[in-house]
């Protein structure tokens, strides 16, 4: 622990008196016109949403069969809210449309009726979408169907308009959480990246290989020196998106703080390989910046929908830590504790993080001999 303590030291000294960060200039753009000229499809696809219909009556089944038909959405069927409501907190839904029980008899009787839909404001692109193609959906029904029944359509149906967790479908409101994925991996990453690779540089590698302390109690202190440094970031944060930019959260700041440090350590680990394997500051930066910010910005889901992105693209954003601290923090921030959703985030975090951490140290220890 002496030793450690000296290291952790040594490592702070050092971010205080040298905190320079290398940036690319050459294959950042070259990279960026690859992925949105070949990898990001902006075309919206067809929305999964929840079809309740309450009656069997002709009425209710045609309107039934005019959203299943349309190529905007992907039905699944129902017979009570309360069976969609998870699949829409964990946003395997982006919609649900209820068909009241009284929609035909209302109809015939010349009453006015409505129709529900909900709504994931947590995205706030999506739920517009959902809603506009909702209600042109009802439009065509509307004027085709009733029109031949002789029915004044127009006054007799209305579309009952909810989004949960975000009614107002405020940007802010789920692009703030979500870009702290994107913020994070600038100290995981990218500067970790440049730790080891410095020491080499430097010729302090040597100096250290020559004391008591071992690989892996440099390593560790170059892990812990900057999971500090990136935990002091997300508390930054945190309180600009909670205080300043007054954007709620309803999760518990712990849990928070738990799915936080998973990803941290998942991020410091793919830096720390990155800076086992390189040969230069430079190389460093470069490959930290393509497999690190490249892939967290564009194949997250902070900007770009994974549903919309084909289907090669929608397999490499499995392995990219961002895609699953995403889903948690929007869901924290917006929806609440919903563990499922932790859970699965926590365990695809865990497995990805001990990959690097396994191979950093068997590269580690294969360069020093």
């Amino acid at each position: 622990m002496r030793i450690l303590k000296a290291l952790i030291k040594k490592e702070l000294l050092q971010v205080g008196r040298d905190p320079a960060t290398i940036f690319t200039t050459m294959i950042l753009p070259l990279v960026l016109l690859f992925i949105f000229g070949y990898g990001i499809n902006l075309d919206v696809g067809s929305f999964k949403i929840g079809l309740v219909v309450e009656g069997n009556d002709p009425n209710s089944i045609s309107l039934y069969s005019a959203f299943a038909n349309s190529r905007y959405f992907k039905i699944v069927s129902g017979r009570d809210i309360r069976e969609f409501q998870d699949e829409i907190t964990a946003s395997r839904l982006k919609g649900l449309i209820v068909i009241p029980s009284d929609f035909s008899q209302k109809l015939s009787s010349g009453q006015k009726t409505t129709i529900m839909l909900v709504t994931d404001g947590s995205d706030g692109n999506t739920a517009t979408l959902v809603r506009s193609y909702a209600r042109l959906t009802l439009l065509n029904w509307r004027e085709t169907f009733l029109a031949e029944k002789g029915v004044k359509a127009p006054s007799l149906i209305d579309l009952e308009l909810r989004s949960w967790y975000n009614p107002g479908l405020y940007s802010q409101k789920y692009l703030l959480p979500g870009s702290m994925a994107v913020i994070l991996p600038i100290t995981g990453v990218i500067l970790t990246a440049l730790v080891i690779v410095r020491e080499w540089e430097r010729g302090t590698m040597e100096s250290l290989m020559a004391t008591r302390a071992g690989i892996y109690q440099i390593i560790t202190a170059k892990l812990i020196t900057y999971f500090f440094l990136a935990i002091f970031s997300m508390l930054l944060c945190y309180a600009m998106t909670v205080y300043y930019y007054d954007v709620p959260f309803e999760g518990n700041f712990l849990v928070f703080l738990l799915i936080g440090s998973v990803f941290l350590v998942t991020a410091l680990g793919q830096g720390l390989l990155i800076s086992t394997v390189t040969k230069s500051q430079y190389h460093a930066a470069e490959l930290a910046i393509i497999s690190g910010f490249l892939p967290t910005f564009l194949l997250s889901g902070v900007i770009f929908e994974i549903s919309s992105m084909p289907a090669v693209l929608q397999a490499i954003t499995r392995i990219v830590p961002a895609r699953y601290f995403v889903a948690s923090l929007k869901t924290i921030f917006l929806a609440g504790d919903v563990w499922p959703v932790f859970i699965y985030t926590i365990v695809h975090l865990t497995i990805i993080g001990a990959a690097f951490f396994i191979i950093t140290v068997r590269k580690a220890v294969k360069k020093i001999s």
